[in-house]
């Protein structure tokens, strides 16, 4: 079975979160040597500017009519991207307690 990451892949709400997730997890720490962004207002930009350019480059037409669905999407997108990322690296507690 052959898997791709193209556009009709980062188009769905899974495919922006696990790219999200990924390049948040690369650049973050370079990125705060440099300035202090405040990691939520990354992951919700980058979900926007992902979901704008799978909607100009992978459809291939953006119009006024889906800027607010892609504002709504994205925020879907980065809230699941912060909670994959909590779930991920949260601190496991013992059993016993």
């Amino acid at each position: 079975m052959e898997m791709e990451y193209g556009w009709s892949v980062l188009g769905t709400t899974a495919g922006v979160t696990a790219a999200v997730l990924l390049i948040v997890q690369y650049c973050k720490v370079p990125l705060d040597r440099l300035w202090k962004i405040p990691t939520r207002a990354l992951v919700y930009v980058l979900s926007a500017l992902l979901m704008l350019g799978v909607q100009a480059f992978g459809v291939g037409s953006i119009t006024w009519g889906d800027v607010p669905l892609i504002a709504l999407n994205a925020f879907v997108a980065a809230l699941a991207s912060m909670g994959a990322y909590e779930q991920t690296f949260a601190k496991l507690t013992p059993l016993d307690s």
